[in-house]
């Protein structure tokens, strides 16, 4: 049977946290990075608005930038 090996998960939740002090600090490139990261649940979910596909996934970016950059978005 082979070995397991487990990533340690606090490295992962520090580097998106520190993404995410670089983005509300405004750092353009760490916003995109989040948004990327998002972009396979804000698909999933655009499924679910009753709008265009395009239009709710311009929604969404939009109200995840607002988010971010008003300091909403916390760990």
């Amino acid at each position: 049977m082979q070995k397991q090996i487990f990533a340690p998960i606090g490295r992962e939740a520090d580097s998106f946290s520190l993404t995410l002090q670089r983005a509300q600090s405004g750092d353009n490139r760490a916003v995109l990075t989040i948004l990327d990261f998002l972009l396979p649940d804000m698909e999933y979910l655009a499924s679910f608005i009753k709008l265009p596909r395009e239009e709710s996934m311009q929604e969404m970016k939009t109200a995840m930038l607002e988010a971010i950059r008003s300091g909403e978005v916390m760990l």
